[in-house]
């Protein structure tokens, strides 16, 4: 991580992840890991009207994978599903702001893979 100002911003989302937890009742709800690594991902939510309305995730793993979901959360939490459902592994990272290996890279789309698994989120 080489730029201070983006260690900053993960190092706070994986302190003080937004979005955490889990939703009772949820519409889906999605289990996942990284092999590679160990991380560990639960995420649940709530779909009304085509869109996110709410959106919690739970997890075991590495800074990266919980900072990554905390921000990916809070940037879909709201949205139309259509739109969820275009975003792509680029934009994802470059919501993190870091240049990351190949093996980190995985940590950090691991919510975003996860998520993938749901049929509302297949293209």
């Amino acid at each position: 991580m080489q730029d201070p100002l983006y260690r900053e911003i993960i190092l706070e989302h994986w302190t003080n992840p937004q979005n955490y937890g889990e939703i009772k009742h949820a519409d889906f709800v999605v289990d996942d890991n990284n092999p590679s690594c160990g991380d560990e991902i639960h995420i649940t939510g709530i779909i009304k009207d085509g869109r996110l309305e709410n959106i919690k995730f739970t997890s075991e793993g590495c800074a990266i994978s919980k900072a990554s979901a905390s921000v990916f959360t809070e940037k879909i939490k709201g949205m139309e599903i259509s739109e969820i459902s275009k975003i792509t592994p680029e934009e994802v990272l470059a919501e993190l702001g870091l240049q990351l290996t190949p093996a980190r890279m995985k940590c950090a789309l691991l919510v975003y893979s996860t998520l993938r698994l749901t049929k509302p989120f297949r293209e």
